[in-house]
């Protein structure tokens, strides 16, 4: 339906070009996103486009980390523009998301901000969705489960099994982008639900048994073009199963449109039926 907004995030516009429709009006739902990323617009249009969609009307607020100065985004803009992550409880948010980050090379406890996130994600009550690092992030704070170096990046689409998820039917494709992983074994012993796997990939998603905690270790959320990003930044390794032929001068194909357009809806549908 559209997107309420109360700010003027850069994000929009591009959303806007893409028949996203905004409003100033009270959102059916509220949703608040703890920004991690560097450029904060690309995380405000992902997120855009992913949550407007839904048949209701979706209020969106960004937050962000007090003790963490940004160095790719303006201070000026994120202050104008997003609350203070010690905001969160007074809000008002029926969900909230939890972006990754580019610090999976650093221990927890080294992140300039990780007291601020950690003990929010200790008191947090509020049903979520963790995503990439944030995941990982919420893992080790609540269950105390660490993340583990890969051989090498995994990068590109990859296919899961759909295991017992019930917002999403079917296997399906999604994206990664990312150097570290959680073991299954560990997740399982934690009492956690699994809920997609890929053979490629390990865990894409668990789940706390209420489904009030969703941990997601890829990017259901990129845009066609986000890998092609990565890849012309990088010039490393090619991404699998992503340019058609592998040839980067085509452009790829958004295979992971439906399930991630499937999985937001229901989950919205899931937090608007707790009230």
């Amino acid at each position: 339906m559209s997107i309420s907004i109360g700010s003027n995030l850069m994000g929009a516009e591009k959303s806007k070009s893409e028949g996203i429709k905004f409003s100033d009006k009270k959102g059916d739902l509220k949703i608040g996103i703890v920004n991690l990323m560097p450029f904060k617009d690309e995380i405000e249009y992902q997120f855009f486009n992913v949550l407007g969609r839904y048949k209701e009307r979706v209020e969106v607020e960004f937050l962000y980390p007090f003790s963490h100065t940004s160095k790719n985004s303006s201070m000026d803009y994120i202050r104008d523009n997003y609350y203070p992550l010690s905001d969160i409880a007074d809000r008002g948010y029926h969900g909230i998301i939890v972006t990754g980050a580019p610090l999976e090379e650093l221990p927890f406890e080294e992140v300039s901000y990780w007291e601020e996130l950690d003990n929010f994600i200790k008191t947090n009550s509020t049903p979520s969705i963790y995503i990439c690092w944030g995941a990982q992030s919420a893992l080790y704070s609540k269950y105390g489960i660490d993340k583990h170096p890969l051989d090498k990046k995994l990068f590109g689409i990859y296919e899961h099994k759909n295991y017992t998820n019930p917002f999403i039917s079917g296997d399906f494709l999604a994206p990664h982008s990312r150097n570290t992983y959680n073991k299954k074994e560990c997740i399982e012993d934690a009492g956690l639900k699994v809920l997609n796997y890929s053979d490629e990939a390990g865990v894409y998603i668990c789940s706390s048994s209420d489904y009030r905690d969703i941990f997601i270790s890829g990017h259901g959320e990129y845009q066609r073009d986000r890998l092609k990003y990565e890849y012309d930044r990088d010039k490393k390794n090619l991404p699998c199963n992503y340019f058609p032929e592998d040839n980067p001068s085509v452009e790829p194909v958004l295979t992971w449109d439906s399930h991630r357009e499937e999985f937001y809806k229901k989950w919205l549908d899931f937090i608007r039926s707790r009230g």
